[in-house]
C-alpha cells in the first residue's frame, strides 16, 4: 500500500528519511499489529523497542497505546514542592537568570521555565 502523504506535513526528503527508518510510517495499523502491540505493552517493553519491532515511530506507538487506553505516562521524577515553587517565584521576581535559578533549585532550565508557565507567571514583562 502506498503511504498517504496528504495528511503528512513533512517535506518529501524528511518523509523519505523517516520512512527509511520506520517502514510502516504513516500507514494504517493492521489488526495483527495491534494485537502484537497489546502483548508487548502487557510485557512492559519500552516504547522505543516496540517501535523498532513494529517498524513504527515511537510517537505512533505512543498514540496507538493512548487510543487503546494502554499508555500511562510516568510521573515526573521530582515533583515540585510548595517550598520550591515559592523559591522559584522569589528568584524569578528578583530577576535572577534562569541558569542560576536552575542551579539553585537543582533543576534544568527547561524545568524552571516550564514550571513558571504552569504557575501562570508572566515571563519577560
Amino acid at each position: 500500500m502506498k503511504p498517504n502523504r496528504s495528511t503528512c506535513f513533512l517535506s518529501q526528503e524528511e518523509f523519505d528519511r523517516v520512512k527509511g527508518q520506520y517502514a510502516k510510517f504513516n500507514e494504517p495499523w493492521e489488526t495483527t499489529e495491534v494485537e502484537e502491540l497489546k502483548a508487548m505493552a502487557a510485557d512492559q517493553i519500552p516504547i522505543e523497542d516496540i517501535a523498532v519491532q513494529l517498524q513504527r515511530t515511537p510517537n505512533s506507538v505512543k498514540m496507538k497505546l493512548k487510543a487503546l487506553g494502554l499508555y500511562f505516562p510516568k510521573p515526573a521524577p521530582n515533583a515540585w514542592t510548595n517550598d520550591e515553587e515559592s523559591k522559584l517565584i522569589e528568584l524569578y521576581n528578583q530577576d535572577i537568570p534562569f541558569e542560576d535559578i536552575a542551579e539553585e533549585l537543582g533543576r534544568s532550565i527547561n524545568a524552571v521555565v516550564s514550571r513558571l508557565v504552569r504557575l501562570r507567571i508572566h515571563l519577560f514583562n
